[in-house]
């Protein structure tokens, strides 16, 4: 009889013990809030879309990092109680986009007998106007910022597509292992590799196509290279609609303050794209015989 209770007295201390255990490792688990950053919630406003479906996008996140950094690390940072509340990326129709960082501290110590008082919800203002590409010596037109960030959201929905998701994957390779040639347009430059894979427009896309070609993605078909306004880019038809692909602008194409190019890719989503008319007013683009 004891030996019997001795046993399930064992069996019952192993269960709970397995319990306990189970209960601690799901309490480790961090549960992230996807529209958060560092922790901070992050509002989006004028754009149907969350910072979920923008992020990881070079631009964005620049953006929301240079403003935390900023603030993190001004005076008020050092005040009692600081802290970042959230941020609010406000998208304007006219492509601008205002990053307002909310933050707060406590009264604090401002000499002698004197003292900061205490302040909620502080608001910077970070307004933010698209920038001109110079391209063939002229002003393009304007990378807006809620088209950045519509395309991004969009991106993000289409690489859920397996077929999708693979050209994405190329189109990457491409970016990553191409470095644009500025030596063939008067530029000197430094490559960090003696003999890198270098090229112009013509050779980013003809290396695309290559590589959809080879890597045969179910669904694609019509694989095209389309030059216009000087420049080159890819095509194809997926599903009944035209993707529009540009490898040379996904890249980075920079030069750094020593001569050596960076061979960055800057994933603009707007060069991976269902949407023509992002693309063609995306300032690099002109679809011959349209507009």
């Amino acid at each position: 009889m004891k030996k019997t209770i001795l046993f399930l007295t064992m069996i019952f201390l192993i269960g709970l013990s397995t319990t306990v255990f189970a209960q601690s490792e799901t309490n480790d688990i961090e549960i992230t809030d996807p529209d958060t950053y560092k922790g901070i919630p992050v509002e989006v406003t004028g754009i149907p879309y969350r910072y979920r479906d923008i992020r990881e996008n070079y631009t964005m996140d620049y953006f929301i990092e240079a403003s935390h950094n900023l603030i993190s690390t001004g005076q008020q940072s050092k005040f009692v109680n600081f802290r970042i509340d959230k941020f609010i990326y406000e998208f304007k129709s006219n492509g601008h986009l205002t990053l307002k960082t909310v933050y707060s501290y406590d009264r604090t110590p401002a000499g002698g007998n004197s003292f900061y008082p205490a302040q909620s919800n502080k608001v910077h203002e970070w307004k933010i106007q698209p920038q001109y590409h110079s391209h063939l010596s002229d002003n393009c037109s304007l990378d807006r910022l809620d088209d950045i960030a519509i395309s991004q959201a969009k991106l993000n929905e289409m690489i859920q597509d397996s077929s999708l998701k693979m050209v994405y994957d190329i189109l990457l390779s491409v970016a990553q292992d191409m470095d644009y040639d500025y030596n063939r347009v008067g530029q000197r430059v430094k490559f960090a590799t003696p003999m890198p894979l270098t090229g112009v427009c013509d050779d980013y896309a003809n290396l695309l196509i290559a590589r959809l070609h080879n890597a045969n993605i179910p669904g694609v078909s019509n694989i095209t290279k389309v030059s216009g306004q000087n420049h080159a880019w890819v095509t194809l038809q997926y599903q009944n609609k035209t993707l529009y692909l540009d490898a040379t602008w996904f890249d980075g194409n920079n030069i750094d303050k020593t001569g050596m190019v960076e061979n960055i890719p800057r994933k603009d989503p707007c060069n991976m794209t269902f949407d023509n008319d992002i693309f063609t007013n995306h300032g690099k683009h002109h679809i011959p015989g349209g507009r």
